[in-house]
C-alpha cells in the first residue's frame, strides 16, 4: 500500500491530540511521593517510617522520615534535607554517609527532556515538599 502526501498530512493532524492525551508527570508533593515510592521505599519503607523490606539488612536502620519537624523542634530543615537526598556534597552535620548518593540517579526520576541538572534540582526539590506533607 502506498500513502500519498494527503494521507500523510491527514495521519500527522492527529499527532497533537496524541500528544495532548499523554498524561502529564506528577508534580510538587505528588510528583515527590512517585519518586519516593520508587526510589526510597525499599528502605524507609512506603510510610516513610524507616520499615521498608531491605531496612532490617542495613548496618544503620533508616530514619523515621515523618520526624525529620519533630527531631527539630517543629522546624523543617527543607534546604538540609535537599542537599542531603542529593548526596553529591558532604553534609557534616548528619556524621557518616551511608545512605545512597542519589543525585545523579534522580535525573531519571523526572520524564522531562531538560537539562540533567534542572531534572535532579526538580526531584530533589519534589521529594522535599512529599516529606514535608508527612510530617506528624
Amino acid at each position: 500500500m502506498r500513502l500519498t502526501p494527503i494521507a500523510i498530512a491527514v495521519a500527522c493532524l492527529g499527532l497533537p491530540s496524541l500528544a495532548a492525551a499523554q498524561p502529564k508527570p506528577p508534580e510538587g508533593a505528588e510528583g515527590g511521593e512517585k519518586i519516593f515510592r520508587t526510589i526510597c521505599a525499599s528502605c524507609h519503607g512506603t510510610s516513610a517510617t524507616g520499615d521498608g523490606p531491605l531496612a532490617e539488612h542495613l548496618a544503620t536502620k533508616p530514619l523515621d522520615l515523618t520526624k525529620i519537624a519533630a527531631r527539630r523542634d517543629g522546624a523543617f530543615p527543607a534546604e538540609l534535607i535537599a542537599s542531603f537526598i542529593d548526596g553529591r556534597e558532604d553534609v557534616p552535620l548528619h556524621g557518616p554517609r551511608e545512605m545512597p548518593i542519589w543525585g545523579d540517579g534522580l535525573a531519571e526520576a523526572v520524564n522531562d527532556p531538560g537539562e540533567r541538572e534542572a531534572r535532579i534540582e526538580r526531584a530533589v526539590a519534589m521529594l522535599v515538599e512529599y516529606l514535608q506533607t508527612i510530617q506528624r
